[in-house]
């Protein structure tokens, strides 16, 4: 009793010590959102001040940490302490990662072994979007990381299969999907815009010019079209089921409008080209060109022509395609995907 009582005392000026400016607070609740109560959360930060560890026994749901020298916005490590390590799982945040402030308090989310760990589709759709203020600004790849390396932090604790679980992996495949989406029709866009403006520079030109600098020019351009174009044609049933499968049919139906309307702009530009291409061709090799001012004239005429009213069509494609794009970022912690199959038993 002495030797408790002299800890006790101990204690006193260390927790007194503790600025109000250096204590922080965190909201540890369960996944269902009731709240945690007697379970030891330890949080350590690190950075130039050197690592910091402060801890403290969750009352009604908070902890009220004291880190020397914490600065809002600082990311520190949280972990569940003594005997309920055990006996608790951290689900959230990933990593067990997360920035302090004073405005307000982050929250941990655990579950109790063999008591609330088996979560429901909903709680564990609810503990992902709990996420979402501090992803919007990372790229598509950096999100799709996030989830892989939450994934496997929950695998380290023990935890290899559940709700949670396969909710990070819908949003593995959402992430995947509208990468994919995003970097064909991109592609398309540039690619298609970059042979209109080569064509715009150098269709007059390579009628007659002494080098093949302007007809090479065109060359290029056309030749870095061609696979764009030939995988917007031949894999896009394969693009739409993906994007189906992560997204549901919705979402994939409107990527499915832009490639149509990818494809009339390629048909738009198709044979007006071909006719510039061919005209080219005859007054280089002296085939059927009588009057080379004229056939200049028209190539430079079908070229500007061409340039204005696929680019302009490009220009509203480009919209479209960032504006669903757009969409897809925004419903990643809305849109659930198709409902993964029954399994045999």
């Amino acid at each position: 009793m002495l030797a408790l009582a002299l800890a006790l005392v101990a204690s006193q000026p260390l927790s007194a010590a503790c600025a109000e400016s250096d204590r922080f607070t965190f909201r540890v609740e369960r996944a269902d959102q009731t709240l945690v109560e007697g379970v030891e959360i330890h949080v350590e930060a690190g950075g130039p001040q050197g690592v910091r560890e402060g801890a403290d026994t969750v009352r009604n749901g908070v902890a009220r940490v004291c880190i020397f020298g914490g600065l809002p916005g600082e990311f520190v490590v949280v972990w569940v302490g003594g005997a309920a390590q055990r006996l608790f799982r951290l689900l959230y945040p990933p990593g067990g990662r997360l920035p302090i402030t004073h405005q307000g308090s982050p929250t941990v989310v655990l579950c109790e072994v063999e008591h609330d760990c088996d979560l429901s589709r909903e709680v564990a759709d609810r503990v992902v979007r709990l996420v979402k203020p501090s992803v919007e600004r990372l790229t598509a790849r950096e999100k799709q990381l996030l989830f892989e390396q939450w994934r496997g932090f929950l695998r380290e604790q023990g935890v290899r299969q559940g709700a949670l679980v396969e909710a990070l992996r819908r949003k593995e495949r959402q992430v995947q999907a509208s990468v994919a989406a995003s970097e064909l029709l991109s592609r398309f866009d540039a690619r298609a815009q970059e042979v209109v403006d080569r064509f715009r520079e150098n269709a007059d030109r390579a009628l007659d010019y002494a080098s093949g600098g302007p007809l090479q020019q065109i060359k290029a351009a056309i030749e870095g079209y061609a696979p764009v174009f030939w995988e917007l044609r031949e894999k896009t049933d394969g693009y739409r089921k993906a994007t189906a499968d992560a997204w549901g049919e919705p979402l994939s139906a409107r990527f499915q409008a832009l490639v149509d309307e990818a494809r009339a702009i390629h048909e738009r530009m198709y044979e007006p080209l071909n006719a510039i291409v061919a005209l080219i061709n005859d007054c280089r090799n002296g085939w059927k060109c009588p009057d080379k001012e004229r056939a200049r004239a028209k190539a430079r005429e079908g070229a500007e022509t061409i340039a204005v009213d696929v680019g302009a069509r490009l220009k509203a494609f480009e919209e479209r395609k960032r504006v669903f794009l757009e969409g897809m970022n925004e419903a990643l912690f809305e849109a659930q995907g198709r409902a993964p199959a029954a399994s045999a038993r």
